[in-house]
């Protein structure tokens, strides 16, 4: 094993671990020196240089390069994915706590950039076992910044989320046992050579993928596996949950689209009307169905924006599904575009959230009222935001789903079949009812008046957290190629490189 080669490919997680472990050190001391916490703003400026020095190590590292048991890979895909975690990461870091709310920034941050190692590594990996671990890793980061506040809230929605996580977990491990009980091999692109050579999987193999793909419905929080989202969404710290709903699903997304499409391709069936045939894709339409109905109309009856936004990600996770069960690259494409772009305005209309709700002491859609008179630039990234995920033109939601719906006609349409238009009609129903509950918050923010017409204070950082997702959320709308093409050409070498 060249060992040089593969300290070089885990160039950006050892420099987040060491930026990590030097947060604890520093915090340890001045804690011990000063009886007293170190203070926020070191953390963050510590964090955030850290984050950036990873990503100019992920331009050292190798373009295509597996070590030598296969554990890790730098395909085009893997890089372009890292990019885009580090730079959710660095945003995450950018959103402050509320005063007082984290009692020990220097632990806190340190858990966010172990919580990103993870994210890192499952995003380089072909591995099915080295997969999970990586999961687990960030995962329990995640559970502990969840309750980090130790309010009751956070609390419970850290308790939940370890259930509902340790549950997901449980059925990833035993279904990846059933898959290598059929396979006898842990490689993705080997478990697609099997699966060629020997046809249709077995009942105890299509178990297996069945336990694995709920376990990766946990981490999606698609319905019904998404009972812990709510309670995360409104109990935890705000820079975790921007976390949680922007980065952790951009990766859960990919590791389903490299699981399917490069493992499990041959097995994926049908979903296209009056063509079904059984497979993945007819397990994930049904999954997107139930994702998109329940998670609008929960939406629909929710007065506290933060479980707004949680039920609109099981919402989106649906959309998210129609794409990949069209079983095709293009589609997959237009669905890691789509989570990109979801996971900015979701982030971003969290740290609005959070700014306000810091301002007013909840996040009620009253608390919204007068939000144009008492911050401009609040109201108009939250407009933009809002009306991004609903996919509104110009944009970077509507180009979204507009490529994603237009990706899974186009993959599914074929010897007269309607191919999947029973879910992209249901999807542009759902959209349409989301534009409602996206007004709600809107027309609070710009139509109504504040009882206190104060303005809301932001720091530095946190207006930084504000405004780069929305230019970005622009900037994609109006020129979608910045991020399309790169995806695509990254998918076409990454799963020619998995054949």
């Amino acid at each position: 094993m060249n060992y040089s080669a593969l300290f070089i490919q885990l160039l950006p997680e050892a420099v987040l671990v060491i930026t990590a472990l030097l947060l604890l050190g520093v915090a340890v001391a001045v804690e011990a020196k000063t009886q007293r916490p170190m203070p926020i703003d070191l953390t963050i400026v510590i964090s955030a240089m850290g984050i950036a020095t990873a990503c100019a190590a992920l331009c050292y590292c190798p373009a295509s390069f597996e070590s030598g048991t296969s554990l890790l890979a730098m395909d085009p895909l893997a890089r372009l994915f890292k990019a885009v975690v580090l730079m959710l990461g660095l945003l995450a870091v950018l959103l402050p706590p509320a005063r007082n709310e984290i009692k020990q920034p220097g632990e806190f941050h340190a858990l966010l950039l172990f919580a990103l190692t993870g994210l890192l590594l499952t995003v380089g990996t072909v591995n099915l076992l080295f997969l999970f671990v990586a999961l687990e890793l960030a995962s329990l980061s995640l559970y502990l910044l969840a309750g980090f506040s130790r309010t009751a809230k956070a609390s419970e929605a850290a308790l939940k989320y370890f259930l509902f996580g340790g549950v997901s977990a449980a059925f990833f491990l035993f279904g990846l046992s059933l898959v290598y009980g059929f396979c006898h091999t842990l490689l993705l692109p080997d478990i697609a050579a099997k699966l060629l050579a020997t046809g249709p999987l077995p009942a105890y193999a299509v178990v297996g993928l069945v336990m694995v793909v709920v376990g990766l419905g946990f981490k999606l929080a698609a319905a019904p596996f998404h009972y812990w989202a709510p309670d995360v969404y409104e109990g935890a710290p705000a820079t975790s949950v921007g976390l949680i709903a922007a980065a952790s699903k951009a990766v859960g997304v990919l590791v389903l689209v490299r699981l399917l499409l490069m493992g499990f391709k041959e097995a994926g069936g049908s979903a296209a009307w009056g063509a079904m045939q059984p497979g993945w894709s007819l397990w994930l339409g049904v999954l997107a169905a139930v994702s998109m109905v329940f998670g609008n109309v929960l939406a629909l009856a929710q007065t506290s924006v933060r479980r707004l936004l949680a039920y609109s990600a099981v919402a989106n996770t649906g959309y998210l599904l129609v794409a990949l069960a069209a079983n095709g690259t293009m589609a997959a494409g237009s669905a890691l575009f789509y989570v990109v772009v979801y996971g900015l305005a979701t982030f971003g209309a969290l740290a609005v959230t959070a700014a306000v709700e810091r301002d007013r002491g909840d996040d009620s859609l009253g608390s919204f009222a007068g939000l144009v008179h008492r911050s401009p630039l609040q109201a108009l990234a939250l407009l933009v935001f809002l009306t991004s995920l609903a996919g509104v033109p110009p944009l970077a939601g509507f180009v979204g789903k507009f490529v994603m719906f237009s990706a899974a006609m186009a993959e599914t349409t074929n010897h007269g079949t309607p191919g999947l238009t029973w879910l992209v009609g249901l999807a542009a129903i759902m959209s349409a009812i989301s534009l409602y509950y996206y007004l709600m918050v809107l027309k609070q923010a710009f139509v109504r008046e504040a009882a206190d017409p104060r303005p809301v204070a932001m720091s530095t950082s946190h207006r930084l957290a504000v405004l780069v997702p929305a230019l970005l959320v622009v900037v994609l709308g109006l020129f979608p190629a910045l991020l399309l093409s790169p995806l695509a050409a990254a998918l076409e070498a990454t799963l020619g490189f998995g054949k």
